[in-house]
């Protein structure tokens, strides 16, 4: 059987859920945070897609014989992984220090997070391939 070999990035944001995994709109399984797993499937041509909750990656189409391996790597959104931490930094320290600014500052990254939870949720997560053998 072909296999896929999918790893996870190690996420601040999305740390304590798991995607779910989907091959030709079937759920083959799951994957945490910085995990790696190997899926098997049939040859020919297929797509895959990862849900988190009501996001998801856009669709990936792929060829793979019977012998081949494809390597995919997904994560989170371009630059999720410091948009956020930053994001509750700012907010803490103006709220703490009473910082009128501090909303003006935090506001283009709460509004980067609402577009990906609302109209970009179906690129909330990204696939890349790294690999065909």
């Amino acid at each position: 059987m072909a296999t896929i070999k999918l790893s996870r990035t190690s996420e601040f944001i999305n740390r304590i859920r798991d995607y779910q995994i989907y091959i030709d709109g079937q759920k083959i399984g799951s994957i945490a945070n910085g995990e790696m797993k190997e899926f098997q499937t049939t040859k020919g041509q297929h797509t895959i897609v990862a849900k988190i909750d009501w996001c998801l990656s856009p669709a990936i189409a792929f060829n793979i014989d019977e012998s081949q391996t494809i390597k995919l790597k997904v994560g989170g959104f371009k630059n999720g992984n410091w948009i956020m931490p930053i994001g509750f930094v700012l907010i803490f320290i103006g709220y703490i220090f009473n910082f009128e600014w501090t909303l003006f500052v935090a506001l283009p990254i709460l509004a980067t997070l609402f577009y990906y939870l609302t109209i970009g949720r179906k690129n909330y997560l990204t696939f890349s391939i790294i690999d065909i053998v």
